[in-house]
């Protein structure tokens, strides 16, 4: 078969139907430290072990469908993600869960599940906005100082060069402030704008003299995920 002849035959492929579990999850621990691929092998394999009918992309190449609304970067702990997890036929979402939780490694928790049908738009397209809380020595108050910055210009690589960014216009507003080494902040996140938090610690070293060791050991947990345009922003939960 000439190499037309398959590319003509995989778009005429049957379109699937997908009965969605959109899926509350959290991380913690060891398991945080893997990168967004491997997590996705992670519950790929614990869905297959549960012997739930999940959907795969057709084609040479065969793929889960499952879509993170945000990849976690490795390191990042969280307590409100959500991955949606298509199937070939309706699954209950108390049955998903039953079946799933035993499976999954120390660390991995599914928390909630709804059903859907098909949605139209990928979880992923819209989120909008992230909340992260940070824990480490004396972080409060230099964060506080940062946010207080009308600039906040940090070199990233951009097209193989470094480049003069301003992260400033990614910070929203600093939420918990109550401890002197806890702080939780609203940021910007998803496809369009999104400031990593390895970025915000850089960021944060650069202008205010934060010490680097302390910046390395923070802990970094994502709190929750928000659809909408800023300050008319909703949980993601809301946006079935």
């Amino acid at each position: 078969m000439r190499q037309d002849e398959r590319s003509y035959l995989m778009t005429t492929q049957q379109h699937q139907t997908q009965y969605i579990c959109r899926t509350l999850f959290s991380r913690k621990g060891a398991i945080s430290y893997i990168g967004h691929l491997d997590l996705m092998k992670v519950i790929e394999r614990a869905v297959r072990r549960a012997e739930l009918p999940i959907l795969y992309t057709q084609g040479y190449n065969p793929r889960p469908m499952m879509v993170f609304a945000l990849p976690l970067g490795v390191g990042i702990n969280t307590c409100g993600d959500y991955v949606d997890v298509a199937m070939s036929v309706p699954v209950p979402a108390e049955e998903f869960l039953e079946k799933v939780r035993p499976q999954l490694p120390d660390g991995l928790e599914f928390i909630h599940a709804i059903n859907l049908d098909e949605p139209k738009n990928s979880i992923m397209s819209v989120v909008s906005c992230a909340s992260y809380r940070l824990e480490a020595r004396g972080i409060t108050r230099p964060l506080l100082k940062l946010f207080a910055m009308d600039e906040i210009k940090i070199e990233k690589k951009s097209k193989k060069k470094m480049v003069d960014t301003d992260i400033r216009p990614l910070m929203i507003k600093p939420l918990v402030t109550d401890s002197e080494d806890v702080i939780e902040l609203l940021v910007y996140a998803g496809s369009t704008q999104n400031l990593r938090c390895d970025v915000l610690l850089n960021a944060l070293c650069l202008h205010t003299g934060y010490d680097r060791d302390d910046a390395d050991n923070c802990i970094v947990t994502r709190t929750a995920l928000y659809g909408g345009e800023y300050p008319d922003i909703v949980g993601i939960e809301n946006l079935v």
